[in-house]
């Protein structure tokens, strides 16, 4: 069975990750807004352990918004906000597809090249922080942001070969997941498709940097853990800059080391307290967004997480961080040696001002 033989329908839900504070009291964000909201825990669809769930469960709001024209499609009247509890916010809109997979390639393309959603998204993302705001810490939204687009399919699509389907639509769908129009090469369309997962024989999921492509009749979960795959790369790059940006202010803290005066130590407790918090900042981070959702139990649902993660390269930013924190550790062992001589020769100073003192004193009373 071919895609413009069935009359079936699916849909395509476009995300936009963004940071928008340190973290989130979930319970509180509940408390304070005003449309339907649920937690969202991963519905079980295949047999798992209880454990196997968010912990704590993100924040999903439902909210009612205009559609928003993406060439000749549109979104629908609702899209869902779901609030992690490490700061993150996760904006997602659905748009009704046909059956054609030429359809979807021009979508995908669309996309790609529309910035309209994005902005939309982002306003969305702050308006809902300010309504917020009396339940994060540091609040600010920051500028990286990461946006993916999940197609989902009916799953009897699939037809009864799964091998003799992807022989035959191989090359739309890694057009699909490139968000290319130009038929590519057997070498592009492999890698492309080289994400395959199955459950069961009428289910498969294609997972790709840009795209993934669901050909699943309960694919929430399956979405659920995209979406929280596209979450960390968004935190890792997030944290990424955040580093950057602190070994740019301890090479500078470094470099003024021949230029201390008598109030050095003083500057150098403060570039050690600045640095301490990045450190403790990022420890945390690197602690929730892997304890947020364990990859054990549902087996199959770890692999999707774990193949999301092997495309999104987290691995590669993660080992950069770890890099860039070890880093850190050096400067601030300088740092505190630094303030560590400093402090003694400050200390040196006094005492020998205090002698010199004592000495005028006594000659004075002679």
């Amino acid at each position: 069975m071919t895609f413009a033989e069935s009359s079936a329908r699916g849909e395509c839900r476009v995300l936009f990750a963004f940071d928008v504070a340190q973290s989130i009291d979930l319970a509180g964000a509940a408390r304070a807004i005003h449309e339907p909201s649920t937690e969202g825990k991963l519905g079980h669809t295949h047999p798992a352990p209880a454990y196997f769930q968010f912990k704590p469960p993100p924040l999903r709001i439902v909210q009612r918004c205009e559609p928003l024209r993406v060439e000749r499609w549109s979104t629908s009247e609702t899209c869902e906000v779901v609030l992690f509890e490490f700061g993150a916010v996760l904006v997602s809109y659905s748009i009704e597809l046909g059956a054609e997979l030429a359809d979807c390639i021009e979508l995908s393309c669309a996309l790609a090249a529309d910035t309209s959603l994005e902005q939309a998204a982002r306003e969305r993302a702050v308006a809902l922080a300010h309504a917020i705001r009396a339940h994060v810490s540091k609040p600010g939204l920051a500028e990286v942001f990461e946006d993916y687009s999940v197609f989902r399919l009916p799953a009897h699509l699939l037809g009864s070969e799964i091998e003799r389907f992807l022989g035959q639509h191989g090359a739309a769908l890694a057009g699909i997941l490139r968000a290319e129009r130009a038929r590519l090469s057997r070498e592009v369309q492999a890698d492309a498709l080289s994400v395959r997962l199955q459950y069961g024989p009428d289910d498969l999921t294609l997972v790709d940097w840009h795209a993934a492509i669901v050909l699943d009749d309960e694919p929430e979960d399956v979405v659920r853990v995209l979406e929280y795959a596209n979450v960390q790369l968004l935190e890792m790059r997030f944290l990424d800059a955040q580093l950057d940006a602190a070994l740019e202010d301890s090479y500078r803290s470094l470099s003024k080391r021949e230029t201390r005066h008598l109030f050095g130590p003083l500057a150098l407790r403060r570039d050690l307290r600045k640095l301490s918090s990045m450190q403790l900042e990022a420890a945390f981070l690197f602690e929730r967004l892997g304890n947020t959702l364990k990859v054990s139990g549902d087996q199959f649902l770890a692999r999707v997480l774990r193949q999301a993660g092997v495309r999104f390269r987290l691995q590669e930013w993660n080992d950069a961080a770890q890099r860039k924190l070890a880093a850190l550790d050096n400067v601030y062992d300088k740092l505190h040696d630094d303030a560590a001589t400093l402090r003694a020769e400050v200390l040196e100073i006094l005492i020998v001002l205090l002698i010199v003192f004592e000495i005028v004193l006594s000659l004075a009373g002679k």
